[in-house]
């Protein structure tokens, strides 16, 4: 029952399984505590569609074209900064 307890209640520990998993490739027991442990757990599926979310979001802004000001914004604010 220790080990049982062990996997449902750690959080903490599947949270960094999770962030790791997109890294690197997980051993057959890290994957068997981190698909156990979301089966139960709504607050650590939540984190990994967050988590997925987020990381989709940062690809594509780093992946756009930069922003560039107008020459009537650039003005403006060279006068503001005067």
């Amino acid at each position: 029952m220790g080990y049982l307890k062990k996997i449902l209640n750690n959080c903490k520990e599947v949270s960094l399984l999770t962030l790791k998993s997109k890294e690197e490739q997980l051993s057959l027991q890290q994957k068997f505590e981190l698909k156990f442990h979301k089966y139960f757990c709504k607050c650590c599926k939540n984190f990994e569609k967050q988590s997925a979310q987020i990381d989709k979001s940062m690809k594509a802004f780093f992946n756009s074209p930069p922003l560039k000001a107008s020459d009537n914004f650039k003005e403006k604010l060279k006068q503001k900064l005067k």
